[in-house]
């Protein structure tokens, strides 16, 4: 049995529509599902809640407890080479700093015309009540 671990992965919500209460889930990409029928696991899934609620007129949103959903600040560096006059991304954004440091300095030794930069990506939750 694994250990209770707090997701940063998804987002549960309920869906208050007609006199039904659905649950759902919301996922970083902003891709939404809501089990319509949890005993058929019939579900609706949609690419953003905006989209979602397009199919249930006069639905409501109910979020957990904000305070409680609130997620630290979470970073990433990644390794950009420059194309022209823009910045393009050249590798995944990786937790590990000393990683994209060595990449950086294996693409220089690499390509001595190019120019390189690392980028630190993050990716910050708040809460913002309406």
């Amino acid at each position: 049995m694994h250990p209770a671990v707090t997701s940063a992965f998804a987002r549960g919500f309920r869906l208050h529509h007609t006199g039904r209460i659905l649950d759902g889930a919301e996922f970083p990409s902003g891709r939404v599902f809501v089990l319509d029928d949890s005993e058929y696991g019939f579900a609706t899934v949609a690419v953003s809640l905006e989209e979602l609620l397009k199919g249930y007129h006069g639905a409501r949103v109910e979020w957990p407890d904000e305070a409680a959903e609130a997620q630290p600040t979470r970073e990433a560096w990644r390794v950009d080479y420059r194309n022209g006059d823009n910045w393009l991304q050249m590798t995944r954004p990786a937790s590990d700093r000393d990683r994209a440091v060595e990449t950086l300095a294996r693409s220089r030794e690499r390509h001595l015309d190019r120019e390189f930069r690392i980028v630190r990506v993050t990716t910050t939750y708040t809460v913002d009540e309406p």
